[in-house]
């Protein structure tokens, strides 16, 4: 259940800018994507994190959470700790993860002093291993520490997100990175107009749905 919520709370971020989602798996072709979310990601199947280094050194941008790495495809423990196999592009290792009561949370404070926002539920204890902090937690005995991370690799970025953050973090969060991949929507409409495109064959057809 709360993977399937946190996964449309990313989901959701990008429809509400109305940029189109594709669902893929860890033997999909990634060649045709900009940008690879994937939020909870437990486990990693073999050869996957390699594609995701292949995708991100030619010039992508993969996102990951908390709860990334745990396991490999026998659902066995990665020996090297978290995120596993991931953890090379990602350039962080976890060292813990603080579960916090539903009335408990946390802070995502930016580096750059551009705004805080709330975060709870899961929040990893992170080290760098060559990535940039980009955003730290600003409460209790973690704070300071990484919750936003972003590590060059090759042409392209890996994030990773250390925390659940509220939604005003991810509207922010993704929509700078569809900015910086040049993403935009087949025309601009108003909040609760929903665009989306179908193909018959090489024909576009476009759907304008009003949900106001």
């Amino acid at each position: 259940k709360k993977y399937i919520e946190t996964v449309r709370k990313h989901y959701r971020a990008l429809y509400e800018k109305n940029v189109s989602v594709d669902l893929v798996f860890p033997d999909s072709d990634l060649s045709g994507f900009k940008i690879i979310i994937a939020p909870m990601l437990y486990m990693i199947k073999p050869g996957f994190a390699e594609k995701i280094e292949a995708f991100v050194a030619n010039g992508g941008i993969f996102a990951a959470t908390f709860l990334t790495g745990l396991v490999d495809e026998n659902d066995l423990a990665f020996e090297n700790g978290y995120p596993g196999a991931l953890r090379r592009v990602l350039g962080i290792r976890v060292e813990e993860i603080d579960a916090l009561y539903p009335d408990q949370s946390n802070t995502i404070v930016m580096m750059d002093g551009s705004g805080s926002y709330m975060c709870g539920r899961l929040a990893d204890l992170l080290h760098p291993e060559g990535a940039q902090v980009v955003a730290t937690y600003g409460d209790d005995f973690y704070a300071g520490m990484p919750v936003l991370t972003r590590n060059k690799h090759g042409e392209g970025s890996a994030y990773y997100i250390a925390s659940d953050p509220e939604p005003a973090f991810l509207d922010r969060f993704y929509g700078e990175l569809v900015d910086q991949c040049g993403i935009a929507p087949a025309i601009q409409t108003p909040k609760g107009v929903e665009i989306a495109i179908r193909f018959k064959g090489d024909q576009p057809i476009m759907f304008v749905l009003n949900h106001n």
